[in-house]
């Protein structure tokens, strides 16, 4: 499958929304056993191919589950369970519970938080986001700097992305600064 980025939206939490070029998920959970699992884990027993009701075999798997994005409770659910079995994955799944918080204020749904507990367990994936090993690339820099502005210490914030000597990320470095400035906590889209 092809795609492209026109019209992607691109935000300061390194999320892209591509209509164009859709993320698909990695882990899902099984609607029928309640079972959390790493797609990558499963054998393939066939292929159904959406639009194509004459290819070979389309009509057995027209009733199969798709993978379906786990919610915020799902994600630490996987990791209560164990599921991450290294960092890469522990990475995986803290960023998607972190996009899936701001992704209340991407589409705008209501408050950031439903309750205290529900700010608690944010923070605390925050916080360990930010003790995950660390390869000093710059990306990952604009992303401890995003987490800092996220969790209110525009201080840290402010200087990890003065450290930055990438022109690259200049405009991202800019929009960031601003918010910073402006005391906002929240995510932005990267215009």
């Amino acid at each position: 499958m092809s795609g492209n980025t026109f019209g992607a939206h691109l935000y300061s939490d390194g999320k892209q929304e591509a209509p164009m070029l859709p993320e698909f998920p990695e882990i899902t959970r099984c609607k029928k056993c309640d079972s959390i699992f790493w797609l990558v884990s499963l054998e393939e027993i066939g292929t159904y191919y959406p639009g194509y009701h004459d290819h070979p075999g389309q009509s057995e798997w027209e009733a199969a589950d798709s993978a379906e994005f786990l919610s915020i409770g799902d994600y630490f659910r996987a990791l209560d369970e164990g599921l991450a079995e290294n960092l890469s994955e522990e990475l995986y799944l803290r960023q998607r519970i972190w996009w899936a918080y701001n992704d209340r204020v991407r589409e705008k749904k209501g408050a950031m938080f439903r309750s205290g507990q529900d700010e608690a367990l944010w923070k605390e994936n925050l916080l360990r986001m930010l003790e995950l090993p660390d390869n000093s690339d710059q990306g990952r820099l604009v992303i401890k700097a995003e987490i800092h502005r996220n969790l209110g210490d525009f201080e840290t914030c402010v200087q990890i992305l003065q450290a930055l000597d990438d022109p690259e990320l200049n405009h991202v470095k800019e929009i960031l600064l601003r918010d910073c400035a402006q005391q906002n906590r929240w995510v932005v889209e990267l215009k």
